[in-house]
């Protein structure tokens, strides 16, 4: 185990609105912030998603793509710098509200997303920075500490 301790300087609550992309919105907050590191969580509704997992043994995501709308039951993740940029690491476990989906969860790492009705987020930011580094073994960049 490894592990950093921070300390919390600033806490936001953000309302994404409809048709943004949830990802690039949020890395440009970050930006717009100076937030180096992060942790985030957050609520509402997507449509035109990409999620996915990843395969370590051939050391590739796997994705899949929905593009209805579903409700975010749950969608945390990080904010970490990769090359000196904001990085956001995003996870979402979603439910079908769509006939035949209604209420189905699926989940796993978010690709991309787009806000259907709202998402509302949490984001808590921290003291310093922690930087990614590429963990040759796993194939990815993992946390810096």
């Amino acid at each position: 185990m490894k592990h950093r301790e921070v300390t919390e300087s600033r806490g936001f609550i953000i309302r994404l609105e409809r048709d943004e992309d949830v990802l690039p919105a949020l890395t440009a907050f970050c930006e717009q912030k100076a937030i180096r590191s992060g942790v985030f969580h957050g609520i509402g509704a997507v449509k035109e998603s990409k999620i996915g997992y990843y395969d370590l043994s051939s050391k590739k995501y796997g994705q899949k793509e929905y593009p209805h709308e579903m409700e975010v039951a749950s969608m945390t993740g990080n904010v970490t710098l990769v090359d000196g940029k904001p990085f956001i690491h995003c996870h979402a476990v979603l439910s079908g509200i769509k006939e035949g989906t209604e209420n189905q969860p699926i989940g796993g790492h978010v690709f991309e997303a787009k806000v259907a009705v709202t998402l509302e987020i949490h984001l808590s930011a921290y003291n310093g920075s922690i930087e990614r580094a590429l963990d040759n073994d796993i194939g990815l960049k993992l946390l810096d500490l």
